[in-house]
């Protein structure tokens, strides 16, 4: 069965993404309409076209006229280390680049999505390492994120699904190798997301 990222069946975030709304007339920019439960009342949406987000906030995905966001994810913490944990023996694991971005997470996603969007489509959204990039102070940006480094640090257990699904929820962390220790994490699996700032 097909899988189909959530963020194409249900938004385009900040109007740009001309294939959602042919996919599925009428969504409405979530920059403009966010969903109620977010309990955010104003939007601030970056010249990339990501919606900012302060860590501990949540950035969710909604349909016209719900008040329920069926995806919602919160980014908790966003830290710079120099090694890690790492599995099974428990070694310390250094990174193949200059710091691991590790950032802890918690995403569902409503039950309900399975038949309000695309007629109950297998639907999910990715969390793994490639679901985010990483921009430098200079505007560089970072997409190739997930090393052996990074994939061998922390137990199955500390780690964040890979994705969740209707239904699904999850809590953890996603283990970047970086470059860079500052800059602007950004989530945007399909067209713009959101993105939070981390480091000094």
């Amino acid at each position: 069965m097909v899988r189909t990222w959530i963020a194409g069946a249900l938004v385009a975030l900040a109007g740009t993404a001309a294939t959602i709304a042919a996919a599925n007339p009428g969504t409405p920019d979530i920059a403009e309409e966010a969903p109620s439960d977010t309990g955010v009342t104003t939007i601030e949406v970056a010249p990339s076209g990501n919606l900012r987000k302060d860590l501990g906030e949540s950035a969710g995905l909604t349909l016209p006229g719900s008040d329920v966001a069926h995806f919602e994810v919160v980014v908790h913490d966003i830290a710079i280390i120099d090694s890690c944990p790492g599995r099974a023996a428990g070694a310390e694991r250094a990174p193949e680049r200059s710091h691991f971005v590790v950032v802890d997470l918690t995403a569902r996603m409503s039950d309900a999505v399975a038949t309000d969007v695309l007629g109950g489509a297998d639907l999910f959204m990715p969390l793994s390492p490639d679901a985010f990039t990483l921009v430098g102070r200079d505007g560089s940006v970072r997409s190739d994120l997930l090393t052996d480094a990074a994939w061998a640090c922390f137990e199955d257990d500390a780690l964040a699904a890979p994705f969740v699904g209707p239904g699904e929820s999850t809590s953890g962390l996603v283990v970047l190798d970086s470059d860079v220790a500052s800059g602007v994490l950004v989530y945007a699996p399909d067209g713009p997301g959101w993105e939070w700032e981390f480091g000094q």
